[in-house]
Protein backbone atom coordinates (compact mmCIF):
# COMPACT_ATOMS: atom_id res chain seq x y z
CA UNK A 1 0.00 0.00 0.00
CA UNK A 2 1.22 3.63 -0.57
CA UNK A 3 0.96 5.55 2.45
CA UNK A 4 2.43 9.05 0.72
CA UNK A 5 0.49 11.88 -0.36
CA UNK A 6 1.35 15.38 -1.99
CA UNK A 7 1.28 18.20 -0.38
CA UNK A 8 -1.01 20.10 -2.69
CA UNK A 9 -3.22 17.47 -1.77
CA UNK A 10 -3.55 17.75 1.66
CA UNK A 11 -2.45 21.58 2.14
CA UNK A 12 -5.68 22.88 1.95
CA UNK A 13 -7.48 19.80 3.82
CA UNK A 14 -8.76 20.48 7.20
CA UNK A 15 -6.89 18.26 9.86
CA UNK A 16 -8.15 16.88 13.06
CA UNK A 17 -4.32 16.23 14.40
CA UNK A 18 -0.98 16.55 12.97
CA UNK A 19 1.95 14.21 14.05
CA UNK A 20 5.04 15.79 13.05
CA UNK A 21 7.52 12.93 13.47
CA UNK A 22 6.77 9.08 12.25
CA UNK A 23 9.39 7.18 14.25
CA UNK A 24 8.50 5.06 17.16
CA UNK A 25 5.81 7.27 19.03
CA UNK A 26 4.80 9.32 16.29
CA UNK A 27 4.40 6.18 14.24
CA UNK A 28 1.91 4.87 17.27
CA UNK A 29 0.24 7.97 17.34
CA UNK A 30 -0.92 8.61 14.15
CA UNK A 31 -2.17 4.90 14.27
CA UNK A 32 -4.10 5.71 17.46
CA UNK A 33 -5.10 8.78 16.48
CA UNK A 34 -6.40 7.38 12.94
CA UNK A 35 -7.78 4.84 14.58
CA UNK A 36 -10.32 6.72 16.43
CA UNK A 37 -11.09 7.91 13.34
CA UNK A 38 -9.42 11.28 13.42
CA UNK A 39 -8.59 13.07 10.42
CA UNK A 40 -4.75 12.83 10.87
CA UNK A 41 -1.49 14.11 8.98
CA UNK A 42 1.62 12.46 9.84
CA UNK A 43 4.95 13.76 7.99
CA UNK A 44 8.52 12.69 8.44
CA UNK A 45 11.55 14.41 6.80
CA UNK A 46 12.96 10.88 5.89
CA UNK A 47 10.98 7.95 4.42
CA UNK A 48 9.89 5.41 7.83
CA UNK A 49 11.28 3.08 8.42
CA UNK A 50 15.04 4.36 8.41
CA UNK A 51 17.87 4.09 9.66
CA UNK A 52 18.97 7.74 10.58
CA UNK A 53 17.39 8.38 14.33
CA UNK A 54 16.68 5.94 17.36
CA UNK A 55 14.17 3.37 15.89
CA UNK A 56 16.66 1.08 14.03
CA UNK A 57 18.55 -2.20 14.16
CA UNK A 58 16.29 -4.88 14.00
CA UNK A 59 15.47 -5.60 17.36
CA UNK A 60 14.84 -3.35 20.78
CA UNK A 61 15.08 -4.88 24.29
CA UNK A 62 11.65 -5.16 26.33
CA UNK A 63 11.58 -5.56 29.88
CA UNK A 64 8.76 -5.12 32.80
CA UNK A 65 11.10 -5.35 36.29
CA UNK A 66 12.17 -1.63 35.14
CA UNK A 67 15.24 -0.97 37.04
CA UNK A 68 15.49 2.50 36.17
CA UNK A 69 12.22 3.09 38.14
CA UNK A 70 8.98 1.82 39.51
CA UNK A 71 6.41 4.23 38.09
CA UNK A 72 7.46 3.31 34.34
CA UNK A 73 5.73 -0.54 34.81
CA UNK A 74 2.29 0.44 34.70
CA UNK A 75 2.85 1.75 31.57
CA UNK A 76 4.66 -1.27 30.48
CA UNK A 77 2.24 -3.25 31.09
CA UNK A 78 0.12 -1.27 28.65
CA UNK A 79 2.71 -1.26 25.89
CA UNK A 80 2.93 -5.07 25.96
CA UNK A 81 -0.34 -5.37 25.43
CA UNK A 82 -0.41 -2.61 22.66
CA UNK A 83 2.44 -4.12 20.66
CA UNK A 84 0.48 -7.50 20.72
CA UNK A 85 -2.38 -5.74 19.41
CA UNK A 86 -0.39 -3.96 16.93
CA UNK A 87 0.71 -7.73 15.82
CA UNK A 88 -2.78 -8.94 15.51
CA UNK A 89 -4.44 -6.09 13.70
CA UNK A 90 -1.22 -6.09 10.73
CA UNK A 91 -0.46 -10.23 10.69
CA UNK A 92 3.00 -9.56 11.79
CA UNK A 93 5.15 -11.32 14.96
CA UNK A 94 6.84 -8.28 16.38
CA UNK A 95 7.60 -9.18 20.27
CA UNK A 96 9.86 -12.22 20.90
CA UNK A 97 9.90 -13.19 24.46
CA UNK A 98 13.31 -14.87 24.72
CA UNK A 99 13.61 -14.21 28.99
CA UNK A 100 16.17 -10.91 30.25
CA UNK A 101 19.22 -11.66 32.13
CA UNK A 102 20.69 -8.68 33.97
CA UNK A 103 22.87 -7.51 37.26
CA UNK A 104 26.86 -6.84 37.69
CA UNK A 105 28.97 -6.82 40.84
CA UNK A 106 27.48 -6.94 44.43
CA UNK A 107 24.84 -3.81 44.81
CA UNK A 108 24.92 -2.86 41.63
CA UNK A 109 21.48 -0.68 40.62
CA UNK A 110 20.20 -2.60 37.84
CA UNK A 111 19.50 -5.87 40.00
CA UNK A 112 18.27 -3.73 42.98
CA UNK A 113 16.35 -1.72 40.42
CA UNK A 114 14.55 -4.80 39.12
CA UNK A 115 13.89 -6.31 42.66
CA UNK A 116 12.44 -3.17 43.57
CA UNK A 117 9.88 -2.56 40.44
CA UNK A 118 9.53 -6.84 41.02
CA UNK A 119 8.16 -5.63 44.86
CA UNK A 120 5.86 -2.89 44.08
CA UNK A 121 4.44 -4.70 41.33
CA UNK A 122 4.22 -8.15 41.74
CA UNK A 123 6.39 -9.62 39.00
CA UNK A 124 7.79 -12.44 38.48
CA UNK A 125 11.75 -12.55 38.55
CA UNK A 126 14.54 -14.92 39.82
CA UNK A 127 17.20 -13.89 42.08
CA UNK A 128 20.81 -15.68 41.72
CA UNK A 129 24.43 -15.61 41.96
CA UNK A 130 26.54 -15.47 38.42
CA UNK A 131 27.50 -19.19 38.76
CA UNK A 132 24.05 -20.31 38.76
CA UNK A 133 23.50 -18.10 35.77
CA UNK A 134 26.71 -20.27 34.20
CA UNK A 135 24.74 -23.18 34.77
CA UNK A 136 21.67 -22.42 33.31
CA UNK A 137 23.04 -20.08 30.57
CA UNK A 138 26.64 -21.17 29.49
CA UNK A 139 26.45 -18.56 26.65
CA UNK A 140 27.53 -16.12 29.60
CA UNK A 141 30.73 -15.89 31.65
CA UNK A 142 30.66 -14.24 34.99
CA UNK A 143 32.37 -13.74 38.24
CA UNK A 144 30.44 -16.37 40.34
CA UNK A 145 29.46 -14.38 43.52
CA UNK A 146 27.54 -11.69 40.76
CA UNK A 147 24.25 -10.84 41.68
CA UNK A 148 21.84 -11.49 38.74
CA UNK A 149 18.31 -11.62 38.23
CA UNK A 150 16.09 -13.15 35.64
CA UNK A 151 12.14 -12.03 33.74
CA UNK A 152 10.90 -14.29 31.52
CA UNK A 153 8.53 -12.08 30.05
CA UNK A 154 11.78 -10.15 28.83
CA UNK A 155 12.74 -10.18 25.13
CA UNK A 156 12.76 -7.68 22.30
CA UNK A 157 10.65 -5.80 20.26
CA UNK A 158 11.25 -5.66 16.12
CA UNK A 159 11.26 -1.58 15.25
CA UNK A 160 11.20 -1.14 11.85
CA UNK A 161 8.45 -3.58 11.86
CA UNK A 162 6.71 -2.27 14.45
CA UNK A 163 6.42 1.43 12.42
CA UNK A 164 5.82 -0.27 8.94
CA UNK A 165 3.10 -1.70 11.28
CA UNK A 166 1.83 1.35 12.88
CA UNK A 167 1.52 3.89 9.75
CA UNK A 168 -0.06 0.70 7.73
CA UNK A 169 -2.71 0.23 9.84
CA UNK A 170 -2.61 4.33 10.29
CA UNK A 171 -3.32 4.89 6.73
CA UNK A 172 -5.84 1.55 6.66
CA UNK A 173 -8.07 3.91 8.98
CA UNK A 174 -7.69 7.09 6.96
CA UNK A 175 -4.46 8.67 7.98
CA UNK A 176 -2.69 10.92 5.64
CA UNK A 177 1.81 10.76 5.29
CA UNK A 178 3.87 13.48 3.94
CA UNK A 179 7.72 11.82 3.34
CA UNK A 180 10.61 13.63 2.44
CA UNK A 181 9.25 16.33 4.14
CA UNK A 182 11.42 18.38 6.81
CA UNK A 183 9.85 20.97 9.31
CA UNK A 184 10.72 24.42 8.66
CA UNK A 185 8.51 25.71 11.16
CA UNK A 186 5.58 25.43 13.44
CA UNK A 187 2.93 27.59 14.92
CA UNK A 188 -0.51 27.74 16.59
CA UNK A 189 -3.04 30.43 15.82
CA UNK A 190 -6.90 30.83 17.11
CA UNK A 191 -7.80 27.54 15.29
CA UNK A 192 -5.12 25.13 16.75
CA UNK A 193 -1.70 24.66 14.83
CA UNK A 194 -0.11 24.70 11.62
CA UNK A 195 3.48 23.24 10.20
CA UNK A 196 5.39 24.21 7.40
CA UNK A 197 7.33 21.11 5.77
CA UNK A 198 8.69 19.82 2.39
CA UNK A 199 6.88 22.30 -0.12
CA UNK A 200 3.36 22.94 2.01
CA UNK A 201 1.57 24.51 4.81
CA UNK A 202 -0.36 22.28 6.84
CA UNK A 203 -3.12 23.12 9.40
CA UNK A 204 -5.57 21.19 12.36
CA UNK A 205 -6.31 21.41 15.24
CA UNK A 206 -3.85 20.09 17.30
CA UNK A 207 -0.12 19.45 17.02
CA UNK A 208 1.90 15.89 18.39
CA UNK A 209 5.81 16.89 18.02
CA UNK A 210 7.51 13.77 18.08
CA UNK A 211 10.66 14.81 16.08
CA UNK A 212 13.41 12.38 18.19
CA UNK A 213 16.94 13.62 18.07
CA UNK A 214 15.32 17.15 16.40
CA UNK A 215 13.34 18.08 19.46
CA UNK A 216 15.69 20.52 20.23
CA UNK A 217 15.48 22.49 17.10
CA UNK A 218 11.83 22.30 17.30
CA UNK A 219 11.15 22.96 21.14
CA UNK A 220 14.46 25.90 21.90
CA UNK A 221 14.27 26.51 25.12
CA UNK A 222 11.17 24.77 26.37
CA UNK A 223 10.75 22.22 28.78
CA UNK A 224 14.07 20.12 30.12
CA UNK A 225 17.63 20.60 27.69
CA UNK A 226 17.21 17.81 25.11
CA UNK A 227 20.72 16.28 23.57
CA UNK A 228 21.10 13.78 20.95
CA UNK A 229 23.85 11.76 21.64
CA UNK A 230 25.56 9.04 19.31
CA UNK A 231 25.57 5.47 20.14
CA UNK A 232 27.38 2.57 17.98
CA UNK A 233 25.84 -1.23 18.04
CA UNK A 234 27.91 -3.93 16.78
CA UNK A 235 26.76 -7.60 15.27
CA UNK A 236 28.93 -10.44 16.45
CA UNK A 237 28.86 -13.32 13.42
CA UNK A 238 26.35 -16.09 15.28
CA UNK A 239 28.96 -18.56 13.42
CA UNK A 240 25.77 -20.68 12.72
CA UNK A 241 25.67 -21.37 16.29
CA UNK A 242 22.36 -22.07 17.70
CA UNK A 243 23.31 -21.53 20.98
CA UNK A 244 23.72 -17.77 20.36
CA UNK A 245 20.29 -17.90 19.09
CA UNK A 246 17.02 -15.89 19.99
CA UNK A 247 15.08 -19.31 21.15
CA UNK A 248 18.27 -20.84 23.20
CA UNK A 249 19.53 -16.95 24.50
CA UNK A 250 17.76 -14.48 26.35
CA UNK A 251 18.61 -10.82 26.18
CA UNK A 252 21.31 -9.20 28.44
CA UNK A 253 22.41 -6.37 30.16
CA UNK A 254 25.42 -6.54 32.60
CA UNK A 255 26.12 -3.22 35.03
CA UNK A 256 29.96 -2.03 35.07
CA UNK A 257 30.06 0.28 37.51
CA UNK A 258 31.14 4.51 36.21
CA UNK A 259 31.79 2.97 32.73
CA UNK A 260 28.36 2.21 30.20
CA UNK A 261 26.44 -0.86 30.44
CA UNK A 262 26.73 -3.89 28.28
CA UNK A 263 24.12 -4.99 26.49
CA UNK A 264 23.27 -7.52 23.76
CA UNK A 265 20.18 -9.41 21.92
CA UNK A 266 20.51 -13.18 20.28
CA UNK A 267 21.34 -13.83 16.76
CA UNK A 268 18.05 -13.02 14.99
CA UNK A 269 19.29 -15.29 11.89
CA UNK A 270 16.50 -15.98 9.61
CA UNK A 271 13.67 -13.82 11.01
CA UNK A 272 13.13 -11.58 7.49
CA UNK A 273 15.57 -8.66 9.21
CA UNK A 274 15.60 -5.42 7.43
CA UNK A 275 17.39 -5.49 4.24
CA UNK A 276 21.25 -4.63 4.50
CA UNK A 277 20.97 -5.48 8.41
CA UNK A 278 24.31 -7.87 9.79
CA UNK A 279 23.50 -10.86 11.61
CA UNK A 280 24.87 -12.35 14.09
CA UNK A 281 24.72 -11.17 17.99
CA UNK A 282 23.77 -7.48 18.64
CA UNK A 283 25.43 -5.84 21.29
CA UNK A 284 26.32 -2.09 22.68
CA UNK A 285 26.97 0.06 25.43
CA UNK A 286 24.05 1.86 27.08
CA UNK A 287 24.99 5.66 26.82
CA UNK A 288 28.09 7.31 27.20
CA UNK A 289 28.32 8.43 23.43
CA UNK A 290 29.53 11.81 22.26
CA UNK A 291 26.92 14.90 21.99
CA UNK A 292 26.21 15.36 18.02
CA UNK A 293 23.82 16.60 15.42
CA UNK A 294 21.59 14.19 13.95
CA UNK A 295 23.04 14.55 10.67
CA UNK A 296 26.52 12.65 12.19
CA UNK A 297 24.62 9.64 12.44
CA UNK A 298 25.86 9.09 8.94
CA UNK A 299 29.07 8.78 9.44
CA UNK A 300 31.33 5.32 9.88
CA UNK A 301 31.39 4.06 13.05
CA UNK A 302 35.28 3.92 14.31
CA UNK A 303 37.75 0.98 14.62
CA UNK A 304 38.20 1.94 17.91
CA UNK A 305 34.56 2.69 18.96
CA UNK A 306 33.78 -1.11 17.33
CA UNK A 307 36.68 -2.51 19.03
CA UNK A 308 35.72 -1.22 22.31
CA UNK A 309 32.21 -2.42 21.94
CA UNK A 310 33.37 -5.85 21.24
CA UNK A 311 35.88 -5.87 23.86
CA UNK A 312 32.65 -5.61 27.05
CA UNK A 313 30.53 -7.97 25.52
CA UNK A 314 33.61 -10.68 25.20
CA UNK A 315 34.00 -10.10 28.54
CA UNK A 316 30.42 -11.93 29.46
CA UNK A 317 29.85 -14.11 26.03
CA UNK A 318 31.66 -16.77 25.75
CA UNK A 319 33.37 -16.48 21.99
CA UNK A 320 32.74 -13.04 21.20
CA UNK A 321 36.01 -11.83 21.32
CA UNK A 322 36.93 -14.57 18.68
CA UNK A 323 34.22 -14.68 16.15
CA UNK A 324 34.00 -11.84 13.55
CA UNK A 325 32.62 -8.59 13.33
CA UNK A 326 29.33 -8.79 11.05
CA UNK A 327 28.71 -5.21 11.16
CA UNK A 328 28.41 -2.00 12.76
CA UNK A 329 26.16 0.98 12.43
CA UNK A 330 25.00 4.26 14.91
CA UNK A 331 21.59 5.37 16.75
CA UNK A 332 21.10 8.22 18.23
CA UNK A 333 19.91 8.36 22.06
CA UNK A 334 18.10 12.15 22.72
CA UNK A 335 18.98 12.83 26.48
CA UNK A 336 17.10 14.42 28.87
CA UNK A 337 18.99 15.79 31.92
CA UNK A 338 17.43 12.93 34.16
CA UNK A 339 17.17 10.05 31.29
CA UNK A 340 12.83 10.34 32.16
CA UNK A 341 11.34 10.49 29.29
CA UNK A 342 9.35 14.28 28.58
CA UNK A 343 5.64 13.53 27.39
CA UNK A 344 2.98 16.54 27.82
CA UNK A 345 1.44 19.49 26.96
CA UNK A 346 3.39 22.14 25.76
CA UNK A 347 3.47 24.66 28.83
CA UNK A 348 2.87 27.68 26.33
CA UNK A 349 -0.04 25.91 24.19
CA UNK A 350 -2.69 23.84 24.90
CA UNK A 351 -2.79 22.37 21.77
CA UNK A 352 0.28 20.96 21.09
CA UNK A 353 1.48 17.57 22.73
CA UNK A 354 4.80 17.09 22.89
CA UNK A 355 7.37 13.44 23.15
CA UNK A 356 11.04 13.58 23.06
CA UNK A 357 14.00 12.92 25.72
CA UNK A 358 13.42 8.83 25.42
CA UNK A 359 17.36 8.66 26.20
CA UNK A 360 18.20 5.15 25.15
CA UNK A 361 15.27 3.25 26.62
CA UNK A 362 12.08 3.92 25.04
CA UNK A 363 11.55 2.22 22.10
CA UNK A 364 9.46 -0.51 24.66
CA UNK A 365 6.73 2.27 25.39
CA UNK A 366 5.81 3.16 22.34
CA UNK A 367 2.21 2.00 21.65
CA UNK A 368 1.25 3.63 25.00
CA UNK A 369 3.00 6.58 24.50
CA UNK A 370 1.08 6.21 21.11
CA UNK A 371 -1.98 6.48 23.43
CA UNK A 372 -1.08 9.17 25.75
CA UNK A 373 -0.61 11.46 22.45
CA UNK A 374 -3.42 10.80 21.07
CA UNK A 375 -5.19 11.35 24.62
CA UNK A 376 -3.81 14.72 24.93
CA UNK A 377 -4.17 16.23 21.36
CA UNK A 378 -7.77 15.37 21.73
CA UNK A 379 -8.65 15.48 25.09
CA UNK A 380 -6.16 18.11 26.55
CA UNK A 381 -5.16 15.30 29.32
CA UNK A 382 -4.62 11.53 29.71
CA UNK A 383 -5.37 9.12 32.64
CA UNK A 384 -2.12 7.06 31.52
CA UNK A 385 0.24 7.20 34.71
CA UNK A 386 2.42 10.07 32.88
CA UNK A 387 2.03 12.62 35.29
CA UNK A 388 6.11 11.70 36.49
CA UNK A 389 7.00 12.39 32.69
CA UNK A 390 5.78 16.29 32.35
CA UNK A 391 7.56 18.64 31.00
CA UNK A 392 7.37 21.01 33.84
CA UNK A 393 8.47 18.84 36.37
CA UNK A 394 11.36 20.40 38.45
Amino acid sequence: MDSSVTASSVRSRPFDVIVVGLGAMGSCALEALARRGKRVLGIDRFDPPHDLGSSHGGSRVIRLSYFERPEYVPLLRRAYDGFDRLSRDSGEKLRFETGLVAGGAYGNPVSAGMLRSAREHDLMVDAMDGRELMRRFPQFSVPANWEIVTEKQGGFVRPEAVIRSALALAVRSGASIERNAPVTSWGVNGHGAWVEAGHGRFEASALVLAGGAWMPQLMGSVGPKLEPTRQTIVWIDDAGDPAWGHEAMPVWLFDRGEQPAVYGVPSSAGMGLPQGLPQGMKVGLHGGGPVVRPEQIREVPSAEIVAETVAAAAERIVGAGTRAVAGAKHCLYTMSPDTDFVVGLHPAHPQVAIAGGFSGHGFKFAPVIGEALADLATKGKTTLPIGFLSPTRS
